[in-house]
């Protein structure tokens, strides 16, 4: 029997994913634990590996396709079993109620795609309580029919908010009208559903696509394209336009403020100039500067702990540990893989941690559950010789931490010139959680830290 291969959920949050590349191709043999192809998900590339031993026996889904989870987009098995005919679309819901209940067969997880929005419709979990949601978010989510299982929360440990109900638009279309309107370059947001509860069709979408575009506005987009015919566009699309989208959302969100402060970095040299070889040598890790920064930024966090709260709805929460979110910038666009616990490690475990996490990261090897849940960001620049700059809040976050790169300067110690070497911090922070004073004495308290830093080893 032919096994279904799918479109993975790696992390609650993730809805759809893009095929980047398949590894193998049709008629290759395989064994579990090959990857068999590479996904990218909201938040990282991955490669899905196989589940089963067997050949490839059909691929479904093309290369730079967007689908969402749960789709089945090929079949590997032994040669001669038999493979569905056509396409089959999303079995998220069938899949789960078969975990449920064991009563779903075979038959009903191949639906095909023009049956798929009853199927869909009758087995979403709407109102879940499995869900973390928050009660008028439930109420909201209930009252507009939109699964809850499918909003992507912002709330602490992704717990469902209003807000993010009131701004699930996107969603509330049938996986086939989300494929086409993809495909076709049309904004849900502009189409309005006929199914129910406002949701858009397939009809929907194409109705849409039939409507006329003006004549002297086409010939004004062509004429506009030809005259920059050596420029180049780049579409906003996988992790650019998610990006874009969360930096967007944090600055209308956030009532942001940013405070600069000078640090003299002299004894956090010689600390790391004493300990480097002997970490290598003992662990076989590197440290760097961001390690003294991710210690001294956590026992700062725990004095000052507003600085590491998080919004909610019903209030402040005051986070009682330091997950730290650690800015790493790729060629393929910004992430942000994140520490545990940090108030927990001494120094060492956090050189092997971070080395670990983002070295991981840089490969494309992170995992999309380690992308989730920091409390507090760093973003270094000052490998890059930016002296100083600030950074948009990480969302849940109340605050962002923007470092520059440490340069030799002359400055004045105990009345006389002396050549000393200092980096700029800049905190950004949301003024709805705290006032500018708490920044001001974080602020303070670490650069205290920084310049006598075996404080930070007591």
């Amino acid at each position: 029997m032919a096994t279904e291969i799918i479109m993975p959920k790696a992390g609650m949050d993730m809805v759809e994913g893009t095929v980047i590349k398949w590894l193998v191709k049709e008629g290759d043999k395989v064994d579990t634990g090959d990857p068999i192809l590479e996904i990218l998900t909201d938040k990282v590339n991955m490669e899905v590996e196989a589940e089963t031993t067997g050949t490839i026996l059909k691929i479904l889904a093309e290369e730079g396709e967007v689908l969402p989870v749960m789709t089945v987009i090929g079949y590997m098995g032994e040669e001669g079993d038999d493979v569905p005919d056509g396409p089959a679309t999303t079995k998220e819901e069938v899949v789960k109620a078969k975990e449920d209940t064991g009563a779903v067969s075979k038959k009903s997880e191949t639906t095909v795609p023009q049956k798929q929005e009853t199927t869909t419709q009758e087995l979403d979990p709407i109102a879940g309580d499995k869900v973390r949601a928050t009660p008028a978010a439930r109420y909201l989510a209930r009252e507009r029919d939109i699964p809850l299982g499918r909003v992507t929360g912002s709330g602490p440990k992704g717990r469902i908010q209003k807000v993010d109900v009131e701004t699930f638009k996107a969603l509330r279309a049938t996986p086939l009208a989300a494929k086409i309107a993809k495909v076709e370059g049309v904004e849900l947001d502009a189409v309005e559903g006929t199914g129910h509860g406002g949701k858009i069709t397939k009809e929907d979408v194409v109705s849409g696509l039939k409507k006329e575009t003006p004549a002297a506005e086409t010939t004004a987009t062509t004429a506009a394209v030809e005259e920059g015919k050596d420029q180049k566009i780049i579409p906003m699309k996988g992790i650019r336009k998610i990006i874009a989208d969360r930096m967007i959302e944090s600055q209308h969100t956030a009532a942001t403020v940013s405070l600069t402060i000078e640090v003299d970095m002299t004894a956090s040299i010689d600390l790391r100039s004493k300990i480097k070889d002997m970490l290598q040598e003992e662990k076989g890790v590197k440290i760097t500067y961001t390690d003294l920064l991710i210690m001294a930024v956590t026992k700062s966090l725990v004095k000052y702990p507003l600085v590491n709260a998080t919004m909610t709805e019903e209030g402040i929460l005051v986070n009682d540990h330091v997950n730290m979110g650690i800015a790493v910038g790729l060629d393929s666009g910004l992430m942000v893989p994140v520490i545990n616990n940090t108030e927990k490690m001494n120094l060492t475990q956090i050189v092997e941690s971070r080395s670990d996490i983002v070295g991981r990261t840089v490969k494309g090897k992170i995992k999309p559950n380690e992308l989730q849940g920091s409390t507090f960001t760093i973003s270094n620049l000052g490998m890059f010789d930016t002296v100083s700059f600030t950074s948009i809040i990480n969302q849940p976050n109340s605050a962002i931490l923007s470092v520059g790169a440490i340069l030799e300067r002359m400055r004045v110690v105990e009345g006389k010139p002396e050549v000393r070497n200092v980096m700029n911090l800049t905190i950004t922070l949301d003024h709805r959680v705290m006032d500018g004073v708490e920044g001001a004495k974080f602020l303070q308290y670490l650069k205290g830290l920084l310049e006598e830093p075996t404080r930070m080893l007591l």
